[in-house]
């Protein structure tokens, strides 16, 4: 983080090979503290690199997969999961050749109850990355997230455990992040209403249904309004 953008690639192979290593013996013995400490230099490298980091991607592939998946040790996983998000702000479109990998196991997860709880709200966001990241390619992806996104939104807890209740705010926050991305992302740089964002026009009153119900809910948090407020805006 302290090195000049311009110098980081003087060094990045270096660090890159010994994170790879690390990666490779971890997950041989199931090591998942150090897993979880290797993926956040990984983000600090591409948050270094930016576009950069493409060099490394099909590499690094093979293990942001198998943290993706490490569903046993939540923490990889979610670490991995905001790595996703990392990846996506980092590369934009030439995200697109490993997008169809990364989207199928991240839908897997959602579907899946052992998946730690706290990790699927940050999956809902990361849908929102992916889509401001390869744009109106988004669109194949669209009407499997927006089912998703709708049984999310529609998540019930049991309104005394404050637990739970901290959850479904930190779920419908993952929704309404999605959706602004999806629709600033199907949007892409037109200034015209594009194709790929009329395929929106069908959800449009669902989504303003669920923006009610949070701002009608006594519990919302504040960043759930102020996500609802810049949903509206996009809308």
């Amino acid at each position: 983080r302290k090195v000049e953008p311009a110098h980081a690639p003087a060094i990045s192979d270096t660090i890159m090979t010994a994170l790879l290593q690390m990666f490779q013996s971890s997950t041989q013995s199931r090591a998942g503290g150090v897993q979880e400490d290797a993926l956040m230099a990984v983000s600090t490298l591409i948050e270094v690199l930016g576009e950069g980091f493409l060099k490394y991607m099909d590499a690094f592939k093979p293990y942001l997969l198998i943290g993706l998946k490490n569903i046993a040790e939540y923490q990889v996983c979610q670490a991995s999961v905001g790595l996703v998000g990392d990846i996506c702000r980092a590369l934009g479109t030439k995200i697109l050749p490993y997008a169809d990998e990364i989207m199928e196991v991240l839908m897997a997860n959602l579907s899946d109850n052992s998946v730690h709880r706290t990790v699927k709200p940050q999956i809902l966001s990361v849908f929102g990355d992916m889509a401001l990241a390869i744009g109106p390619e988004y669109v194949k992806y669209l009407d499997l997230v927006m089912t998703t996104l709708m049984q999310a939104s529609q998540c019930q807890v049991d309104r005394q455990d404050f637990d739970m209740l901290d959850y479904l705010n930190e779920l419908r926050e993952g929704c309404l992040e999605a959706y602004t991305g999806i629709i600033q992302g199907l949007k892409g740089e037109s200034n015209v209403t594009t194709p790929e964002l009329v395929r929106v026009q069908p959800h449009v009153a669902y989504i303003v249904q669920f923006i009610t119900v949070v701002a009608q809910d006594s519990e919302h948090s504040d960043a759930s309004i102020a996500a609802s407020a810049g949903l509206i805006g996009d809308l």
